[in-house]
């Protein structure tokens, strides 16, 4: 069966927009956002990232940033760069972690330190509840390359593949959950 081309052109982009999968859903927690600006700075930033495709920030009794993102294009790692290097207006910079909990840590907490041991210098686990599994992910800073980029760093894949080959799940938290 032939297709004129413009059909054609119109199925080929039905066919290739369902293989693409939808975009990935991450919190991070935001220090240092003390007003309105530094919130826009932050948005602004993280907008300006190739491969983040929708980002929220907003100021509270602790900063967020939700961000949907193409987890193919840009690292969690490099999502929490993005964050640094937005302009600090109140002489720090913005740092941006993670909150995970992982069910059954305080069972298996002995492998899951080691398996972030691995991921030292480029992540640092901070553990708040090892009875709950609520820990905190913060990241190094990254530091560009020859070719003036920053690599891809620390992801959730890792932490995901990881915990999966110790039998665990994890889960994202938002602020206030912990």
């Amino acid at each position: 069966m032939r297709f004129s081309a413009p059909l054609a052109f119109l199925l080929s982009f039905v066919l290739h927009a369902e293989e693409k999968p939808a975009p990935a859903k991450t919190v991070f927690v935001v220090s240092g956002l003390e007003c309105g600006s530094c919130v826009y700075m932050v948005q602004h930033q993280l907008s300006q990232t190739p491969g983040i495709v929708e980002v929220e920030v907003l100021q509270g009794l602790e900063g967020y940033a939700s961000v949907c993102y193409d987890p193919k294009a840009v690292s969690e790692h490099q999502i929490a760069q993005a964050v640094r290097e937005a302009p600090g207006l109140h002489g720090t910079p913005y740092i941006a972690t993670m909150k995970v909990r992982v069910p059954g840590f305080s069972r298996h907490a002995a492998k899951v330190k080691a398996l972030f041991e691995k991921w030292k210098p480029s992540i640092e686990l901070v553990v708040l509840d090892e009875h709950a599994g609520e820990l905190i992910v913060n990241f190094a800073e990254l530091k560009k390359g020859a070719k003036g980029t920053f690599p891809r760093g620390w992801s959730l894949a890792q932490l995901t593949k990881g915990l999966q080959e110790l039998g665990l799940k994890h889960e994202i938290l938002s602020p206030g959950e912990l």
